[in-house]
């Protein structure tokens, strides 16, 4: 099975769960298997947006993968260029410009993980292989958002990101998978020409694209229904529900679960 996929990736590095407690950071050697597994099950790595671009004669074809990150963190520039780099594939990066070189929101200050400042995001997006998108400016949940508030989040941070980098920024990324009915459109009519979202959210259509998550609990099996996009309908299905109801216990007294779970 070859479906087309949109990863959706946060950081690459290695930290105990107490560090990150939302599993946001995968470590480098596993990113690079999980893209080599891509590879010899014959996926060909595409841009963003080339992907959407196929949207305009219906779904896109099977076999292309696009890459993704959210929120912009340093290790972004230090860790996956370089690794990008030797695996030849391309990323979009998604900033908060409100944000810049501040400490990550959702990671514990001891985890000594923060945002790119503006001269590291500057760097980061003249790499041949990474395109910078929007993630709104501080992080902002949408999912409630009026007409006039997407609009005005997702212009504003555009626009912001187009000063600092001197070019334009066509993607955008709906923070925690979350957009009001009201988004889509307003993605369109500010210009961006692609939004994704996460989460078993979206779909196919071009303001919002469904991503399939990849975390630091990813072992080879959860990756490879992931890869399939098998994972959420498994999950949801009747015994998934069973499953996860029957490890809930054990989870709470300590005991700890699947790493795949």
């Amino acid at each position: 099975m070859k479906p087309a996929l949109i990863l959706a990736y946060h950081g690459l590095g290695s930290y105990p769960r107490s560090l990150d407690p939302h599993n946001l950071m995968v470590a480098p050697a596993r990113f690079s298997r999980q893209i080599g597994t891509l590879g010899r099950r014959g996926y060909r790595f595409v841009a963003l947006a080339q992907l959407a671009r196929t949207l305009d004669d219906g779904t896109p074809p099977r076999g292309v993968c696009a890459v993704t990150f959210d929120d912009g963190t340093v290790d972004n520039l230090e860790v996956l260029a370089p690794l990008l780099d030797k695996l030849g594939v391309p990323a979009t990066v998604f900033a908060c410009p409100g944000l810049l070189g501040s400490s990550h929101f959702a990671m514990p200050a001891a985890a000594g993980v923060r945002l790119m400042n503006a001269d590291e995001l500057r760097e980061l997006a003249s790499h041949r292989l990474i395109d910078i998108g929007s993630h709104t400016n501080g992080h902002a949940d949408l999912s409630w958002a009026s007409a006039r508030e997407a609009h005005s989040e997702m212009a504003s941070s555009k626009r912001a990101l187009e000063d600092l980098l001197q070019r334009p920024v066509d993607s955008f990324a709906y923070p925690k998978c979350g957009y009001s009915p009201a988004c889509p459109d307003a993605a369109r009519m500010v210009g961006y020409t692609v939004a994704v979202t996460c989460g078993g959210r979206g779909g196919w259509r071009r303001f919002e694209l469904a991503r399939e998550s990849i975390d630091s609990l990813d072992r080879e099996v959860s990756f490879a229904l992931k890869s399939r996009r098998l994972f959420l309908p498994l999950r949801e299905s009747l015994p998934g529900r069973a499953a996860r109801a029957a490890v809930r216990p054990l989870r709470h007294s300590g005991a700890g679960g699947s790493p795949d779970g």
